[in-house]
């Protein structure tokens, strides 16, 4: 029984808040307010589709990224660097950066060759002046 008891007193309670609130808000604009959101949420994902859509056409067709790659890697072999794993983001541990090691291949003695041979493999003397010239000029020539 006095379970029956409180359960009418939340239920008065409960009633009272809501009445409360009913006065507080106008339950017709609330509900006029959530349906036009719902309308122009709707809108922004048709719209946020389509562009999507278009975006991922335009990206996919374009071919640039595999065009480019081949351009670089016909570069690259027309003046004798092999890069693939090759080049590493660091250098002996330094922080040089990876241009570095693709310069420090180009200027080592056999990188002109793209095979691993007995003087590749040892550590290359530091670059001079004089030998980046005689790159260069090999490299316009």
């Amino acid at each position: 029984m006095k379970s029956n008891v409180k359960m009418a007193q939340a239920m008065g309670t409960t009633t009272k808040v809501m009445q409360g609130m009913n006065a507080a808000m106008n339950p017709q604009q609330v509900a006029k307010t959530m349906q036009e959101f719902e309308r122009q949420n709707a809108r922004m994902e048709m719209s946020e589709e389509m562009i999507n859509d278009t975006l991922d056409e335009i990206l996919e067709d374009s071919g640039d990224e595999e065009e480019q790659d081949q351009i670089v890697q016909q570069v690259l072999d027309e003046i004798g660097i092999e890069v693939s794993g090759k080049v590493r983001t660091t250098v002996g541990g330094g922080d040089r950066c990876a241009a570095c090691a693709v310069f420090q291949m180009a200027t080592a003695p056999t990188a002109h060759r793209g095979a691993l041979g007995e003087a590749s493999k040892a550590k290359p003397a530091a670059a001079t002046d004089d030998d980046i010239e005689k790159l260069l000029a090999q490299l316009k020539s």
